[in-house]
């Protein structure tokens, strides 16, 4: 990625308030939205993206489903992973199917923003 190339971000969420908020907050960046893991595949398959931020429990297809799926089809992308249900196994078991970040809800756009800028940075 050069200096000039905008990352791109792929934001999935049941929620469409998360997901608005999400694209508010990370106006700056080239976002595609999705509203399930399904979508968030199919996404992945037919575009790259520098980083992926989704929920963890949606239904039809979770988010450790969506990690795995980015691993798989785009390896050099970064996961964030978002969730209103966070525990130490969640967390860890998270991170182990190679999240770069677990962010609990309700998180801040500090938290966001600085978590966002990690993972494009690394």
């Amino acid at each position: 990625m050069t200096h000039t190339e905008v990352p791109s971000i792929l934001i999935v969420d049941d929620e469409k308030i998360i997901r608005d908020f999400l694209s508010e907050v990370l106006e700056d960046y080239n976002l595609t939205l999705a509203c399930d893991g399904d979508e968030a595949i199919s996404c992945m398959k037919e575009q790259s993206y520098d980083l992926v931020i989704t929920d963890l429990r949606m239904p039809k297809v979770p988010g450790e489903e969506v990690v795995k799926a980015a691993r798989e089809i785009r390896p050099g992308a970064k996961v964030i992973i978002i969730s209103g249900y966070s525990s130490l196994y969640t967390v860890s078991q998270s991170v182990n199917h190679g999240a770069f970040a677990f962010l609990s809800k309700p998180f801040s756009i500090k938290e966001l923003l600085q978590t966002v800028d990690l993972a494009l940075a690394g």
